[in-house]
């Protein structure tokens, strides 16, 4: 009897403790709301000639790992199921004393450039021919920016008759004597990298100076291809800077790019969530700017002789990551190649969400860097493997559907209005798929979750149809070459609701939900 009693009492305890886990939260989801086009641009990368990440990363002709066009073919494989639908070049800090130039023509003819900014030297065999054939290779559209302050606004007009010219004109014929008959159609230009910044080699830190030298630069690239899409250099911490850079130029703007970097003040978990919580009121700032802006241009004068911005102007966040300093784990140039943990890929999948939720605002966004440096590849002269924060890169790419559903989510809290559910719903263009990415942020508790659909009436059919979990064995978990700790768990389901449906999800979890509904 007395062990009878004991074994009960042991499992009242374990209920109690498993039933104290459980927290309650609830994601509400009105399918009377509108939603928002999420451009498929928010999903690019970006490499830089910064330490391995193009030499020794994606480019390597001596390596018996690459193909005869010198790209590492492990390497390519994975960006290639990553899906990126855009890729920028060549920098970042770096294009300011870049010259695209010098990337051209035959290698060995090539010249070789000291790398001023970041070290080492640049051989220049992966060039604008080699960066855009990679392009192609991976299915993206390539991004170029220009340098401002170490080349002229020639160059620039240069390089997008080079790229983009089909006429019996020199830089067109140049390139068709490289072999490459057709144009590159290049449609994403940059002008200039965080030209504010005092310590980097640039010219144009005051704000008019830099509006002035733009100006030259578009007219002479856009007389060349009046179809190219521009993107001016924002600042977030800086409000003064965006305000004026929209305000003078605004007719000719696409995108104003700001940089998004995750840069935690201590290896707490939490701290790192924060740091990406705080891209709120940042997103914020640049929307009231934004927000001013009319979303078509009138009154544009004839002799500019092209066409100014025919779309809305949006936000380019073409620099975002995280750069987990205070780790000390780094190694590689300037310490940036980091082994990122599965924290990490939790901050990439909050990141996500809220690109998705500032749909309205975010016209393309490029994670910062592709391989080797703040990389989601890492790369050896021996083969490669996939970081934790691959995981969330591609699976957003995967399951997100093509348009921003609201929702509202209640969810208790980690710590100082940090939700432990982080959630965003997408709806497919025909209405008949949501998917709702949902984070279940706590360390170590389950958090019982009841999903409530609104305006259902002429919905006939509507079910859960499948749970894909992404987790790790601890926050601290990486990749290595040897192991892939992350575990993904698909769990098919048939569950039927006309309005709720109530899930539990693990601790420190990525999940995609997917709803498929008909009237039928």
């Amino acid at each position: 009897m007395k062990k009878c009693l004991l074994f009960f009492f042991i499992q009242f305890i374990v209920l109690n403790i498993y039933c104290q886990e459980i927290r309650d939260a609830k994601i509400s989801i009105d399918l009377n709301q509108e939603s928002e086009k999420i451009s498929p641009l928010v999903y690019g990368q970006f490499i830089e000639f910064l330490g391995r990440c193009i030499d020794g990363g994606i480019y390597d002709e001596n390596s018996t790992l690459s193909n005869e066009q010198g790209f590492r073919k492990d390497v390519l494989r994975s960006v290639q199921e990553l899906k990126t639908p855009l890729l920028r070049f060549p920098g970042g800090t770096v294009v300011k004393i870049y010259h695209w130039k010098d990337g051209i023509g035959k290698k060995t003819d090539r010249p070789k450039r000291k790398n001023l900014i970041w070290g080492g030297i640049m051989d220049n065999h992966f060039g604008t021919a080699e960066f855009v054939q990679y392009c192609r290779e991976i299915g993206a559209e390539p991004f170029l920016v220009v340098n401002m302050s170490t080349d002229s606004p020639n160059d620039a007009s240069d390089w997008v008759e080079y790229c983009n010219g089909t006429g019996d004109t020199y830089w067109s014929n140049l390139r068709r004597s490289h072999g490459y008959i057709e144009p590159f159609n290049v449609k994403y230009w940059g002008i200039g990298n965080e030209e504010y910044a005092k310590p980097d080699a640039g010219k144009d830190q005051n704000v008019n100076k830099y509006i002035e030298d733009s100006w030259q630069i578009i007219k002479l690239m856009k007389l060349q291809d009046p179809g190219i899409k521009i993107t001016l250099v924002g600042n977030c911490d800086d409000l003064a800077w965006s305000r004026e850079v929209v305000s003078q130029m605004h007719q000719v703007c696409d995108f104003l790019s700001v940089h998004f970097y995750s840069m935690p003040g201590d290896s707490k978990y939490t701290t790192l969530l924060q740091s990406v919580e705080q891209f709120n009121i940042r997103l914020d700032s640049m929307k009231a700017i934004i927000n001013k802006v009319p979303s078509k241009v009138k009154d544009f004068p004839f002799f500019y002789r092209f066409p100014p911005r025919s779309e809305p102007l949006k936000i380019a966040i073409d620099e975002w990551g995280i750069w987990d300093i205070k780790s000390g784990k780094g190694t590689g140039t300037y310490n940036l190649e980091y082994p990122y943990n599965w924290s990490h890929a939790l901050a990439v999948g909050k990141f996500l969400n809220l690109f998705q939720r500032n749909a309205d605002i975010i016209g393309l966004a490029t994670w910062a860097q592709t391989v080797n440096v703040l990389a989601p590849i890492i790369s050896t002269e021996a083969g490669s493997f996939r970081q934790t924060v691959y995981t969330p890169l591609q699976a957003y790419r995967q399951y997100s559907q093509k348009n921003n559903l609201p929702i509202v989510v209640n969810s208790p809290e980690i710590e100082n209005k940090l939700k432990i559910i982080d959630a965003t719903a997408s709806i497919s263009d025909d209405k008949k798929e949501i998917v709702i990415a949902v984070l279940n942020l706590s360390e170590n508790k389950h958090v019982k979750t009841t999903i409530n659909f609104i305006n259902l009436k002429n919905i006939r059919k509507f079910k859960l149809e499948n749970q894909i979990i992404y987790s790790a064995p601890s926050l601290d978990a990486t990749n290595t070459f040897k192991k892939d700790i992350v575990k993904e768990t698909q769990i098919k389901s048939e569950i039927n609701s006309k309005k709720e449906f109530e899930l539990t999800f693990q601790p420190a979890s990525i999940n995609f939900l997917i709803f498929k509904m008909s009237d039928e």
